[in-house]
């Protein structure tokens, strides 16, 4: 791996692995890990399998890559954005604009969780340091910036929650689009209405009281 990308994470050099690179991502966010075959990523690239190999000693090998690079990638462009400002506001800000910007970098995110997170388990387990923008984006989180947390919320979790709930509208609007009447919402509409969601919640200020 020879380069950054936009997003902050490694790609590789110009040529046929940019092409297998590019070919992957698109076969791991339809089929996830599981269901994606060498066969079809290199169908997809216009190659053989035999040059997938070249590059990377297996599709295990390619998939932990990527999605060290969405992974990395997407804490960098959320870190930037989120720049002097913090608090609830600036973070679901930051998670949505990286998340919608890249909805197959957050359809294989998806798909990640929804196998249990085995492979980004494997890399914070290779490298700590993984975990350390969740760390630094809860602490922004609790500081507030006028708006602090309301009163039992867990920083980490209120974090992982919206990085997740976020990967996952972000990768859902097609899904979403039969059910809505046309020409559907535009990715503002979405983005939109995630902040307000996850902001303020289904019933505001009106939440039934405990007896």
């Amino acid at each position: 791996m020879e380069a950054l990308g936009l997003q902050g994470g490694p790609t590789p050099s110009k040529g046929i692995a940019t092409r297998l690179w590019a070919a992957a991502r698109t076969e791991f966010s339809t089929r996830g890990y599981h269901g994606a075959r060498v066969q079809g990523i290199a169908r997809r690239a216009g190659c053989n399998v035999a040059l997938l190999y070249r590059h990377w000693a297996s599709k295990r090998a390619l998939y932990l890559e990527i999605l060290k690079s969405i992974w990395l990638g997407n804490m960098r462009q959320i870190s930037d954005l989120l720049g002097e400002s913090g608090g609830a506001v600036g973070v679901v800000s930051a998670y949505l604009e990286t998340r919608l910007s890249d909805p197959e970098a957050s359809q294989i995110l998806v798909r990640e969780y929804l196998d249990g997170g085995p492979f980004l388990s494997e890399l914070v387990a290779s490298d700590p340091s993984i975990a350390a923008p969740i760390r630094e984006l809860a602490a922004s989180l609790q500081g507030g910036n006028g708006h602090a947390l309301r009163s039992g919320i867990d920083p980490s979790m209120a974090v992982l929650t919206v990085g997740g709930l976020t990967a996952l509208a972000a990768a859902a609007q097609e899904a979403a689009r039969p059910f809505l009447p046309p020409p559907g919402p535009s990715p503002e509409d979405w983005r939109r209405h995630i902040s307000d969601l996850l902001l303020h919640g289904l019933l505001g200020d009106k939440r039934p009281h405990a007896d």
